[in-house]
C-alpha cells in the first residue's frame, strides 16, 4: 500500500457478520483488514476500466486510403447539385 504523507480520516460503520467477512478475507489473503478492504476496492474498480487497445483510428483506416474514388469532386462546389438546395418540394 502507499503511504503518503496526506492522509484523510475515512470511518464507516458496519455490521458485525460484515465485520466478520473483512475479518476473514484478511486472514486468508495474509493481510491487516484494512488492506483487504483497499484491495477489493482497487479490484472492484480495474473491472470497470476498459483497456485501451494500441494503434489510432488513423493507422487502423490507413489500409482504406485511396479506395473510394470519387470522380465527380466535391458536391459543396457543384452548383447543379447545390440549385434547389433548401427549397421544398412544392417550391420547385
Amino acid at each position: 500500500m502507499n503511504k503518503e504523507k496526506n492522509i484523510v480520516w475515512f470511518g464507516m460503520k458496519v455490521s458485525p457478520e460484515e465485520k466478520k467477512r473483512i475479518k476473514k478475507l484478511a486472514e486468508l489473503q495474509g493481510i491487516n483488514q484494512k488492506e483487504a478492504v483497499l484491495q477489493a476496492v482497487e479490484e472492484k474498480i480495474a473491472s470497470y476500466e476498459v483497456p485501451t487497445k494500441s494503434g489510432t483510428l488513423l493507422d487502423k483506416l490507413k489500409p482504406f486510403a485511396g479506395v473510394v474514388n470519387n470522380t465527380e469532386g466535391d458536391r459543396a462546389t457543384n452548383k447543379t447539385y447545390l440549385k434547389d438546395y433548401g427549397k421544398k418540394n412544392s417550391d420547385r
